[in-house]
């Protein structure tokens, strides 16, 4: 890992390959940098070169200690900063989940820098109003995540013999390590997100990529989602696959990832964004 100081704050990366194609990775709510790792590994390495960013609050990144220091535009702008300060100009931006908000945010605010976009089963990029009872709100999904942390999030049900075991040991534990005024930082982010009309605009080519077993963000919601990006924006769906592809199939992610660069990013100028073949595996 790495670290890179972006004005107030110091956020952790991994990088992994030397290739000519660059490929950024920003995780979810409650995840890691980690969580793309083996992605990162699977990618070839004399052709891709791969950065996962630790947001503020996760991993070894920063911890800020007010809950207004954290959200999707947060994460957005500092995501820009990092890149910036590794000297990227030009890059195919990847997010998951709540992730996938972010990076819909950066492609926004910084289009020039974006030559390719995919979002792994993406948050909505409209969300509803603020609720007057948003305290209760974020009061209740926090008690909820309290109540489940002593059961973990699958690390430490990972058996010895697992070819992953430290790494998604590693994962659950910057998971149950997630302070709390990022968690509600990041949740309050989703309300009053006004921004499906102008995502239907990017001129990137865009890939959403889902599994129908997904119970965080059903593939119904998912469709929704899909039908605000601009037409031709590709879509693949797993059959049988939760809410992290990243995790549950990572090789056939680098796998699907590598033949959309290959196939529109890498050979179109810029401002075009053709059909990407979609499919259902």
């Amino acid at each position: 890992m790495a670290f890179v100081q972006t004005g107030s704050v110091r956020l952790e990366y991994f990088e992994q390959g030397y290739g000519p194609q660059t490929v950024v990775f920003i995780h979810g709510f409650e995840a890691s940098a980690r969580i793309w790792q083996m992605v990162q590994a699977a990618l070839p390495s004399d052709r891709f070169t791969t950065y996962a960013i630790n947001n503020r609050g996760a991993g070894r990144s920063d911890t800020p200690p007010d809950g207004a220091d954290y959200g999707i535009p947060v994460f957005a702008a500092d995501a820009y900063d990092v890149a910036s300060a590794l000297g990227l100009t030009r890059f195919t931006l990847v997010g998951h989940s709540l992730g996938g908000g972010t990076v819909a945010n950066f492609a926004l605010d910084h289009p020039e820098m974006v030559e390719g976009l995919v979002l792994l089963d993406p948050v909505d990029p409209d969300g509803p109003p603020m609720p007057s009872d948003i305290e209760r709100i974020l009061d209740a999904r926090i008690a909820e995540r309290k109540s489940r942390l002593p059961y973990g999030e699958g690390g430490d049900r990972v058996r010895d013999d697992h070819p992953h075991a430290v790494l998604l040991r590693l994962l659950n534990a910057d998971m149950n390590a997630a302070p709390e005024q990022r968690l509600r930082g990041s949740l309050r982010s989703l309300f009053d997100r006004d921004l499906g009309q102008r995502v239907g605009q990017l001129a990137m080519p865009v890939l959403l990529v889902a599994g129908d077993a997904d119970a965080v963000i059903p593939l119904s919601a998912m469709l929704a989602t899909w039908a605000k990006y601009p037409a031709g924006t590709g879509l693949h769906v797993w059959h049988g696959v939760g809410h992290s592809p990243n995790l549950e199939c990572p090789v056939e992610l680098a796998a699907l990832i590598e033949r959309f660069i290959n196939q529109t990013v890498a050979t179109l100028p810029e401002g075009a964004n053709p059909a990407f073949p979609s499919a259902t595996v």
